[in-house]
C-alpha cells in the first residue's frame, strides 16, 4: 500500500509537507502543492482515512480532547502535538468538550468508529469509562496531568513543581506568601501544588494563606480578595495559573499596588498569558509543547504505555523581587 512516504519521496517533500496538503492546511507555496498533488494522483495514494482504517484496522487520525483547560495551555500543548503528528503523516481532529460529558463520550465513540491510531487528553485523567467507550485495540495518553497510579500520562510533578516556586520567593526574602490555589475538586493538579506550596512554607516555619480560584482569570480578582481578608500585608503571591496570576496583578495595580515593589506575583505554566501583563510574569514552566510532542510519540511507538515525568523550571521576569524593607516578615 503506497504510504505517505513514498507520496514524500516521490515529490521531493516532507511528509509533514504531504500531511498539510492532503489536510488542506498552510505553508507551503503553489508548487509545492502541485507536485505533491501530482504525485498523489499518480501512486493513488489513499487519503479517506476510514477506507484505509478499513484495510489495515486503524487510520492516520489522532484525536486531542480538551474536556476543561484554559486556552493558552490547550494551544502550547496542541501545537506540540499537531507539528509531531504531521511530521509522522497524521491528522489531528480536535475535539474542545468543556466538562460535558456527553461531548467527551460523543467525540470517543467517533474516534472509536475511525479505528484512531490513538487519543491524547488534555489535563483529564482517563477513567474506566473513557477506556470501555474508546474499546480495548485504541491506546490513549493524558498529557498535563498525572493520577499517580500509572496510567499513560506526560506530566511534570506538581507538587515539587510547587515547592520549588514557593522556595523561589522564600530564597527572594519573601515570609507572607499567600497561595492562590486551583478548584478544590482537582485532586491531581490543584490538590498536588497545594501540598507543594505548604511542604515549603512549613520547613521555613512561615504561616500559609490560601484561597481557592478555578484556574481560569476571572477567579483571580475573587481569589485576591479571599487571602488579602486573611493577611493584608502579603508581601508576595504565588498562583496556580498564569491566568489566575495574571489577574492579580492586574486587580493589584487597580487597587494601587505595585508589582513588584509591593507585591511580587509568581505564576504557573508559563502560556503567552504571562508576557501579556506588566510587568511580564514570572512562572514555573511546564514543557508544554514538548509534552504534546511526546505524547504523540508514545502513543504511535508503544501499547505498553506508562507514566512520563517532564522537567519543569522557573522563568524569572519582572513580576517578582525581594520584599519591601519596610514590610515585616513573620
Amino acid at each position: 500500500m503506497v504510504t505517505i512516504r513514498d507520496v514524500a519521496q516521490h515529490a521531493g517533500v516532507s511528509p509533514a509537507t504531504v500531511s498539510r496538503v492532503v489536510n488542506g492546511l498552510v505553508g507551503y507555496s503553489d508548487e509545492t502543492r502541485e507536485r505533491v498533488e501530482a504525485a498523489v494522483q499518480k501512486l493513488s495514494y489513499e487519503t479517506d482515512y476510514l477506507a484505509r482504517g478499513l484495510k489495515t484496522r486503524q487510520t492516520s487520525v489522532i484525536g486531542l480532547l480538551a474536556p476543561m483547560v484554559s486556552d493558552a495551555l490547550a494551544s502550547k500543548v496542541m501545537q506540540g502535538v499537531e507539528e509531531e503528528a504531521q511530521e509522522r503523516g497524521y491528522a489531528v481532529m480536535l475535539g474542545r468538550t468543556g466538562a460535558k460529558s456527553a461531548f467527551i463520550a460523543g467525540y470517543l465513540r467517533t474516534l472509536r468508529t475511525y479505528r484512531a491510531a490513538g487519543v491524547i487528553l488534555i489535563s483529564a485523567v482517563i477513567t474506566q469509562e473513557t477506556r470501555q467507550l474508546l474499546g480495548p485495540n485504541i491506546p490513549i495518553i493524558s498529557v498535563a496531568i498525572s493520577d499517580k497510579s500509572g496510567s499513560p500520562s506526560v506530566a511534570i510533578d506538581d507538587e515539587q513543581a510547587a515547592y520549588d516556586a514557593t522556595r523561589h520567593l522564600l530564597r527572594l526574602g519573601h515570609r507572607r506568601i499567600g497561595l492562590l490555589a486551583g478548584d478544590p475538586a482537582s485532586v491531581f493538579v490543584a490538590k498536588p501544588r497545594e501540598r507543594g506550596y505548604l511542604r515549603a512554607m512549613s520547613e521555613a516555619k512561615c504561616t500559609p494563606v490560601t484561597a481557592s480560584g478555578s484556574f481560569f482569570y476571572e477567579s483571580g480578582a475573587a481569589g485576591l480578595d479571599g487571602l488579602l481578608a486573611q493577611d493584608a500585608g502579603l508581601t508576595a503571591i504565588f498562583a496556580v495559573s498564569d491566568e489566575m496570576g495574571a489577574a492579580v496583578v492586574n486587580e493589584l495595580q487597580r487597587r494601587g499596588r505595585r508589582v513588584p515593589e509591593d507585591v511580587s506575583v509568581l505564576g504557573f505554566d508559563n502560556t503567552s498569558t504571562s508576557l501579556h501583563v506588566h510587568p511580564p510574569l514570572s512562572t514555573m514552566a511546564q514543557p508544554l509543547e514538548e509534552m504534546g510532542r511526546m505524547a504523540v510519540s508514545k502513543l504511535l511507538r508503544s501499547r505498553a504505555l506508562g507514566p512520563k515525568i517532564m522537567p519543569h523550571h522557573l522563568i524569572e521576569r519582572g513580576s517578582t523581587a525581594p520584599p519591601p524593607i519596610s514590610s515585616p516578615q513573620t
